[in-house]
């Protein structure tokens, strides 16, 4: 065999191997989606004086790609109010895998309004499909956005768009990632800079931040996405807020 006829031959072996391993990794990831979807059906009252945490987004919210649904950013995030206030703290996680901006408007948003009771945190996040998924621009990202912040509480805790490594996704997740800092601004939310968290691992070091499917977070991803909230949330005063709420 010439040289030339090895490389190709050698090439192509590793070619295919890389496409097997990222078909194994998205096949053992998408097992996530129905059994954290399970995990949050199931709702919990809480006692009296619980916290009560609402989530909303998509995938992300719901700890799909972390080894387990305890190690996603929302029970990361619950788990700090609970050392921080002393107070148990009961989840309302009305996140959808798959979902964009204009699901969380025609879905969440009435199941959030008709919550039985007021929540005490609100976090979102939302945009990676719109980035990903075909006929979504930042236009009509924005448009959508809007609607959600402001039916969204006041002082909710909002991320932008997380950071894509590839090229063309690169560049329409930092479109709408722009467009979403001004609006969750103007709508006197908390921003929580998720796109420049996942940029600053930058291209080399992404893959370590992802799940097998190299799409979501992983344990690690997780961990910078809940650190990345919780520091916003202590900026903004939230946990001396909550502690003057008697139960």
């Amino acid at each position: 065999m010439k040289p030339g006829a090895l490389v190709g031959l050698l090439a192509g072996a590793g070619l295919s191997a890389a496409l097997g391993a990222f078909l194994m990794g998205r096949a053992h990831v998408g097992k996530h989606i129905d059994d954290y979807a399970n995990h949050w059906a199931e709702r919990v009252d809480g006692g009296e004086g619980v916290l009560h945490y609402v989530a909303l987004g998509d995938s992300a919210a719901q700890g799909v790609g972390a080894s387990h649904v305890s190690q996603g950013y929302v029970p990361r995030i619950a788990r700090k109010l609970q050392e921080a206030t002393g107070r148990e703290v009961v989840i309302t996680n009305l996140s959808v895998s798959g979902a964009t901006t204009g699901d969380v408007v025609r879905d969440q948003l009435p199941q959030l309004t008709e919550l039985p009771f007021t929540p005490d945190v609100v976090t979102l996040d939302i945009g990676g499909n719109d980035v990903v998924f075909p006929g979504h621009t930042p236009s009509s990202f924005e448009a959508n956005l809007d609607l959600i912040l402001d039916a969204l509480p006041e002082g909710s805790f909002v991320g932008d768009v997380p950071w894509f490594a590839l090229p063309g996704l690169s560049r329409q997740s930092q479109q709408m990632a722009g467009r979403a800092s001004v609006l969750i601004e103007q709508h006197g939310h908390h921003l929580v800079p998720l796109h420049a968290v996942s940029r600053a691992v930058g291209s080399w070091n992404y893959h370590r931040f992802t799940a097998r499917d190299m799409f979501h977070p992983n344990d690690l991803g997780y961990e910078g996405w809940a650190d990345t909230f919780w520091k916003v949330m202590e900026e903004a005063g939230l946990v001396g807020s909550l502690s003057t709420r008697l139960p």
